[in-house]
Formats: structure tokens, C-alpha cells, sequence
């Protein structure tokens, strides 16, 4: 797939417009900022980043944002990337949100989700969670801003999960 194929699928499933050239404002930033990553970590597969962060919020066309429907962006997400036969792609964007959401994250918060991990696991995966986190809207921040922003949303137990995961990434980077 590349990436006008990608975007055609993105459109596929649009609500409307005005939708759809947010949601792929926003998914090239996260593009934008994932690559960056990407490129100083031998070991990422970039093909597939470019493409996998294009369709990463292909389920946002379903859930109002802001609201508590919107976390299920990502399992709709992925059903939708599925029916198409793009599983590793569905992986992506069932993992992507935060820093992934565990079991007792679900159980604690009362989460409308099926009760399971969606902890991203490969290093595309977890590139692609970072970035999104990095990107407000489609402006991308300093970690210190998404720090601020998880400690005010979720709690310290999220900002932990959010340096690790930077940590993790930067500890693969060729220096």
C-alpha cells in the first residue's frame, strides 16, 4: 500500500469533509513526527510507519473527540483496517492510544472496551504511539507539554508509561 492508496482508504470511510481533512491533518503530523523518530532507529521498518501512521485514526470517523466514546477510535480502527486485510496495520491502530491501555486499565477506569491489552509491542507500533502523543491536534509538542498533559488527564501512572516509552525508543537510536 502506499500512501495515495492509504488515503484513499481514509476517505472511504469519512463521515464528511471537513472531517476527513482533520483527521488527515492530524495523521501526517503524526507521520511527520513518527519518520523523524524512525530514521534514527535502524531497526524500524519506515515503508511501513509511513503508511500504518496515515491510517492510525482511520476509526476517528466514528467517535465524537473529546468525548468517552472516542477511546474506542482505535478498536473501530482496527475492525475497519481488518475488514480491508490489514491486520499488521489494525494492530497499529487498536495499540496506538496513549501508551497503550492494559486489562486493569480497562477494569479501573470502567472502559468501554473488550477486556484485553492494546499494548503496542513492536517497535513500529510503539513509534507510532509516541508520535501521536507528541502531536496536538496537528501541531507537535515537546514531551514536557504531553507529560503536563497526561499528569492533568490520566495521572502519574501515565507519565511513567510515557518516559518509558521515550526512554525505550531513545536507548534504540543510532547516536
Amino acid at each position: 500500500m502506499n500512501q495515495k492508496e492509504a488515503t484513499a482508504l481514509l476517505r472511504k470511510y469519512v463521515k464528511n469533509e471537513e472531517q476527513f481533512r482533520k483527521v488527515l491533518a492530524h495523521s501526517k503530523a503524526v507521520q511527520k513526527a513518527a519518520l523523524k523518530i524512525a530514521k534514527k532507529i535502524k531497526k524500524a521498518d519506515i515503508g511501513f510507519i509511513k503508511i500504518a501512521s496515515l491510517l492510525h485514526d482511520i476509526g476517528r470517523f466514528y467517535h465524537k473527540p473529546g468525548t468517552k466514546e472516542s477511546i474506542k477510535h482505535g478498536i473501530k480502527g482496527a475492525e475497519i483496517l481488518r475488514k480491508e486485510g490489514l491486520d499488521r496495520f489494525a494492530r497499529v491502530a487498536e495499540r496506538h492510544i496513549g501508551v497503550g491501555i492494559t486489562k486493569s486499565d480497562i477494569i479501573r477506569q470502567k472502559l468501554d472496551l473488550p477486556l484485553k491489552n492494546y499494548i503496542p509491542k513492536t517497535i513500529e507500533e510503539k513509534i507510532i504511539a509516541h508520535a501521536d502523543n507528541l502531536i496536538f491536534g496537528d501541531k507537535e509538542k515537546k514531551l514536557d507539554d504531553v507529560i503536563k498533559r497526561f499528569r492533568k488527564e490520566l495521572g502519574e501512572e501515565y507519565v511513567k508509561r510515557i518516559l518509558k516509552l521515550d526512554k525505550e525508543l531513545k536507548a534504540m537510536m543510532v547516536k
